[in-house]
């Protein structure tokens, strides 16, 4: 629980100074000046990527109420900022990383949405059973057979005649 809830309080924070290690990483490590003016547009993508994966993370009910991100957001995570952090290394294998990054986030961001569909999805379909339960109640209507096992359906051939007034 302390690392979900660490990488929760993180995910916002790591979208600056992430990206910010990455341009003072590249000016330490001897990248020239070209590769630092191109490397400003690739940095301001990643800061609005991680955003959106993190506002993604953060529009989960049940992220918000455990204050922490599920154990799948944390790998994610874990992976990204790994990869953020070599990418500042500015090493010979930093295109390869850079691309890593990219498919990171990515998987990040779709991996965001599905969670929040599925968590809507179920609360949604909690409200609406509740809903119907509720409608149950006041009208007075059976609630839905249960169903364990067979039944025997007697039908009655027999005819009521409605008595005259």
């Amino acid at each position: 629980m302390f690392i979900r809830r660490a990488f929760f309080y993180w995910q916002f924070p790591a979208a600056v100074i992430l990206p910010a290690w990455i341009l003072v990483g590249w000016g330490v490590f001897a990248a020239t000046g070209w590769q630092i003016i191109g490397l400003i547009v690739g940095v301001m993508m990643l800061t609005l990527g991680m955003l959106a994966t993190a506002g993604l993370i953060f529009a989960r009910k049940d992220v918000r109420a455990e204050r922490a991100v599920s154990w799948l957001d944390a790998a994610l995570l874990t992976v990204l900022h790994g990869l953020i952090i070599a990418v500042g290394f500015f090493t010979p294998a930093t295109a390869l990383l850079s691309t890593l990054v990219v498919v990171a986030v990515i998987a990040l961001f779709w991996s965001g949405v599905v969670q929040l569909i599925v968590e809507t999805r179920r609360r949604v379909r909690a409200v609406v059973e509740n809903f119907e339960a509720q409608a149950a109640r006041v009208t007075g209507a059976p609630q839905a057979p249960r169903v364990d096992g067979e039944y025997i359906v007697i039908q009655s051939t027999e005819r009521t005649i409605p008595p005259r007034i």
